[in-house]
This record gives structure tokens, C-alpha cells and sequence, in this order.
């Protein structure tokens, strides 16, 4: 049976390296130019991540980078496909005399992939869900380590990272079922390069104070405010778009029963009516104007399961 294209939404979050006296040669990540440069090279033979487990030995590896349509209201978005090979085996093997235990070596190695697909305007990340890649989190730390090896190649000293962007509303969901909210924790990230009218002057001060990370853990016995534009609701505001490191932490008194939740993990899932193997397929095609059409419908999906604030501020 034929599947549709479905996919999980993750915010890009640029990782402030620090600098040395040894690297003074390195630059920042500023601009989107900065990195798209990242990700086409990030296709090089020569990177690749290995991911050893108690029996197999896999490798993960970025191929076919391209560049979608794009119109001046959607804004530019690039195309990769993610790839893990199971290169090594240890198990029983046949040999000449027998079934033993060995270590079994494909080549070329068995692999299963997902594509990607970057949308700059917003720094966000549409990845296609599938079983073998997306059904753990593992494929953000694989993909953190091969895109900081290729901004390594080209003397940048900032990497990317990926966080889940929720579904639309989860985490206010949650923020709002408290009566009494007593302590709300989150790590946030300096978001760039969106904001709601809520989240500009939290944003302002974590700015102008030169804060990259910022480890929000608020209590009061009596509740927080959850009052618009104050102080925790600026900063779920921040967190739900994906500006966040980790889980948000709630406490206080739900249902009349005192409660703790952790949220934050799970992506906004997304679905266009294409046919999965096509979608996959446009990227031998990225210019044509069907490869436009899909690429359309995915944006046109992303901002239905996350849309953009009322307001929006570039960096």
C-alpha cells in the first residue's frame, strides 16, 4: 500500500562555540548563507558518524543535497537525505566447517533513509518520519555530529542542533491545565529568527545581554502569573516554537491533585496527501514545478501545525 509523506518538525538552534587563542581563524554561524554552506558540505565521502551498538556497527552519512523552488513568500528550502547503514555484524556466521559466532562485514552495506527538508525562512526542519530513522531521537545527535564536522572542514566554530517544535497548542495545553502553577523549568535558547509579540522582550534582554542559554526555573508557592506576556507565558511562548534545550518541567496543582509534567520531547507531526516515494524522488528534479507544488504543500502544512507568530523578528 502506498503511503503519504508524513514528517516531524524541529526547530535549527545555532550552538555558540567558544573561542581560544588557538582558533582565532574560525567564524560564526550569522547567515543563512553561513548554514546552507554547512549542509552541501556536509555531503563529503569523507564524513560519516559511527554508531556502535553490543552487536552492530552502524553509519550515518548525509547524501543528495539540493535547493527546492523558492519565492520571495516562502523563502528558500534545501533538501538532504539522511542515511544509516548497518555496516557490521557480530552473529552466527557459515563457514567451511561449521555455524559459529563471527563478524559478519556488508559491502556495500544495507541502509534506510529519511529526507530532509531545510526552510530557512523560519529555521525549521521537516524530516520525513520513518521507523528506521525517526523512531528515537538518535538521529539529531548523528546528524549534530556530521554537520559539525563539515563546519569544522570550512573554519567555523558554531555547530547546529535540532529541537522538536510541538504541536500547536501541546505545551500551552498543559501550561493552562494548571490551577495553580507553583514551578515551571526550561533551558531556553536565544530563538532566531521568529518571535511572537509575547516573546519580543524576553528576547530583547537575553540579547542585549549577550545570553545564548538561559535556565528558567520559576517558583512561587501561591502560582505564577500565566497572565499574557508575562513572564512564563514568554517563555512557553519561546520554548513551544522549538527554542529550547531539553524537557519544560510543570509543577503545581492540576485537577485539584498536585501533579508534576515533563513535555517538550515529541515533534508537531505533519502529513501532505503525495505519495511518499515521489516526494523522495524530487530531489533528482528540485527545480521542476512539480517538485515546487510539494515543496508548497509541505510549507503550507508546517504553518498549519506550527504557525508563525504575529510577529516576527530576523537576526
Amino acid at each position: 500500500m502506498e503511503r503519504n509523506f508524513e514528517f516531524e518538525l524541529f526547530r535549527i538552534n545555532i550552538i555558540k562555540g567558544e573561542r581560544t587563542l588557538f582558533d582565532s581563524h574560525f567564524k560564526r554561524i550569522k547567515k543563512d548563507n553561513d548554514i546552507v554552506t554547512i549542509l552541501k558540505a556536509s555531503i563529503d565521502p569523507e564524513i560519516k558518524q559511527d554508531d556502535p551498538g553490543k552487536k552492530n556497527l552502524f553509519e550515518w552519512v548525509v547524501r543528495d543535497f539540493c535547493k527546492y523552488s523558492s519565492s520571495t513568500s516562502t523563502g528558500e528550502v534545501y533538501g538532504l537525505s539522511l542515511g544509516k547503514a548497518l555496516v557490521a555484524k557480530t552473529s552466527e556466521i557459515i563457514t567451511d566447517t561449521g555455524i559459529e559466532e563471527g563478524h559478519s562485514i556488508s559491502e556495500p552495506a544495507a541502509a534506510n533513509s529519511s529526507r530532509l527538508f531545510f526552510c530557512m525562512n523560519r529555521h525549521l526542519l521537516a524530516i520525513e518520519r520513518s521507523s528506521d530513522i525517526t523512531s528515537s531521537r538518535k538521529w539529531t545527535l548523528m546528524l549534530k555530529e556530521l554537520l559539525k564536522q563539515a563546519a569544522i572542514e570550512h573554519n567555523y566554530l558554531d555547530w547546529i542542533v535540532f529541537e522538536p517544535v510541538a504541536r500547536k497548542q501541546e505545551i500551552f495545553e498543559i501550561f493552562n491545565s494548571f490551577e495553580r502553577l507553583t514551578r515551571f523549568r526550561v533551558t531556553l535558547r536565544l530563538p532566531n529568527p521568529e518571535l511572537s509579540r509575547y516573546s519580543e522582550q524576553l528576547f530583547s534582554q537575553m540579547e542585549e545581554g549577550g545570553v545564548r542559554e538561559y535556565l528558567q526555573d520559576m517558583k512561587n508557592p501561591q502560582g505564577l502569573s500565566k497572565g499574557a506576556g508575562k513572564l512564563p507565558h514568554a517563555t512557553a511562548e519561546i520554548a513551544s516554537s522549538g527554542y529550547k534545550k531539553g524537557d519544560l518541567i510543570f509543577e503545581g496543582v492540576r485537577n485539584r491533585k498536585r501533579a508534576r509534567v515533563k513535555t517538550g520531547k515529541n515533534a508537531a507531526r505533519g502529513e501532505i496527501k503525495v505519495v511518499k516515494d515521489y516526494v523522495r524522488g524530487l530531489k533528482d528534479n528540485a527545480k521542476s514545478k512539480e517538485a515546487k507544488n510539494v515543496t508548497l504543500k509541505i510549507l503550507e502544512e508546517i504553518e498549519r501545525i506550527s504557525p508563525a507568530p504575529e510577529t516576527k523578528k530576523n537576526g
